[in-house]
Parts: C-alpha cells; sequence; structure tokens
C-alpha cells in the first residue's frame, strides 16, 4: 500500500513570513502537518518545504504519490534537479540554483522511497489540497503573517464568521516568532488567531482545543466526519509509522 501525501505553502506577503502544510495518508490511516518560518521566505520555499517535512516523517521506505500543486516543485524535482546535479547546482546560465538548500535536502528526503509526483490544480475544491492550503495559511499566520498580500487574498475559507475588528488597534499577543503580532485586534484586544474565543476550538484526537481561527464557530474540519482517535490509529499502523506529532507545531526550516 502505497503513501499519499498533499502538500502546499504560502507566504504573506512575499517576500515575508511563510508557512508550509501537508496530509499524510495510510491507508485509513492520516496525519496533518504544518510549520512556519518568521522569514523573510518566499512562497517557493514553503512549496518546497511541505513535501520535505512529509518524507522526512516516513520511517520506513514506502511507495510514495506526493500532489502538489507547484509546478516550480513538480517539474524541479522531475526535471531539473538530475541536471543541476551534473552540472554542480548551476543553471545552464552559470549562475546558483535558487533554494539549492532545499533542493539537496528534498532530493535527501526522496532517496530511501519510490517517489511519484502529481500535480494538481490549486484553489480548485480538491479535498486534501485544500486542507494543505488551510495547514499552510494556519503555519504562516503563526510565523506572524498578515492575512492579505497585495493582489492576493491568503485563503481563509475554513472560518465561518468574520471577527469584530478594532480599526488601528494592534492585537496584543506575540507571535511564535516572538514579535508583536501585526493583525487587527478584536473587540477583546487579541486578534482572532490568538482569540480563543473566536478559535475552532473543538476537541482534537490529541485532547486539546483546536486552534484555527475560524471568527468563532467551528471549522470544516471538525464540522465533518469524525476522525480515528490518535491511540487507536498507532496500534493499527504495523507496516508505516509517521515521525513526529500528529497535528504539526511551528518548525522552522533551514535558511
Amino acid at each position: 500500500m502505497e503513501v499519499e501525501i498533499y502538500t502546499d505553502g504560502a507566504c504573506s506577503p512575499n517576500p515575508g513570513p511563510g508557512g508550509w502544510g501537508a496530509v499524510l495518508r495510510f491507508g485509513r490511516h492520516e496525519r496533518e502537518i504544518f510549520g512556519g518560518d518568521p522569514g523573510p521566505t518566499t512562497n517557493n520555499r514553503m512549496e518546497l518545504t511541505a513535501p520535505i517535512e512529509a518524507l522526512e516523517r516516513l520511517t520506513r521506505a514506502s511507495e510514495v504519490r506526493v500532489y502538489t500543486d507547484s509546478t516550480y516543485v513538480r517539474d524541479g524535482i522531475t526535471a531539473w534537479v538530475p541536471k543541476w546535479q551534473a552540472n554542480g547546482w548551476v543553471t545552464t546560465k552559470k549562475e546558483p540554483v535558487k533554494n539549492a538548500d532545499l533542493w539537496k535536502r528534498l532530493v535527501d528526503a526522496c532517496a530511501p522511497h519510490e517517489v511519484e509526483w502529481e500535480w494538481v490544480k490549486g484553489h480548485a475544491g480538491h479535498p486534501e489540497n485544500e486542507r494543505a492550503d488551510r495547514l499552510a495559511v494556519r503555519g504562516a499566520c503563526e510565523a506572524g503573517g498578515v492575512e492579505e498580500q497585495p493582489g492576493k487574498a491568503v485563503r481563509r475559507d475554513h472560518a465561518v464568521s468574520k471577527p469584530t475588528k478594532v480599526p488601528g488597534e494592534p492585537c496584543r499577543a506575540t507571535t511564535k516568532a516572538g514579535v508583536p503580532c501585526p493583525t487587527d485586534a478584536g473587540l477583546s484586544g487579541l486578534c482572532h488567531i490568538h482569540d480563543p474565543a473566536l478559535q475552532c476550538g473543538a476537541m482534537t484526537t490529541k485532547g486539546r482545543p483546536c486552534g484555527i481561527a475560524t471568527g468563532g464557530g467551528r471549522c470544516k474540519t471538525h464540522q465533518g466526519a469524525k476522525r480515528m482517535p490518535e491511540s487507536e490509529a498507532q496500534s493499527e499502523l504495523g507496516l508505516l509509522d509517521f515521525k513526529g506529532d500528529s497535528t504539526g507545531g511551528t518548525r522552522h526550516p533551514p535558511m
């Protein structure tokens, strides 16, 4: 049985704070992982980081199918990387390959496995791609990203209502990157990301409240079908294990 991995990256603004997310599936067992980088980083780096982090969590050599909405990632790993390796990581224009550190890390992460790469159209309603997108946006927001970037709104379609903001009043919280949160505060003095009253709040399989910012109400994940408790899933994996926490937590990729 093969492992399916769905990945996405986000950056807000670009360059700026970024996030990555991935959904790992083995049969009926799943993991959601996400993380952020306070940056400044780029969307391409986050798109690369998502499959790296997912593949590095596999503890056994496996057949893996990775789904990405980034042609940069798909074309890079399937067509460009062999040429770059042969040329000493320089392009045909004799320039250093951009993001070479992450490309090398991705090559190493793929090495133990048989990996197939599939491109999916982003923001087109693909369920797992949408989940990976929401995880990436969450990682970017927790790393200090803003909700919108010029000309492109960071998608928040997991929200079921919008909080009341106080124009000009910044959130009193500090991001995980240790910098003041740039998001406008609500009536509580906190933004929708940091105010527990404006988060989903449903109990996760890890026994903790879901922290997805919805503006109040349940996120799409917890409006849907119930998932197998983590302890039960772990006992039935048998053929495959995943490293790390099941629900993510911010990790910073090397720059």
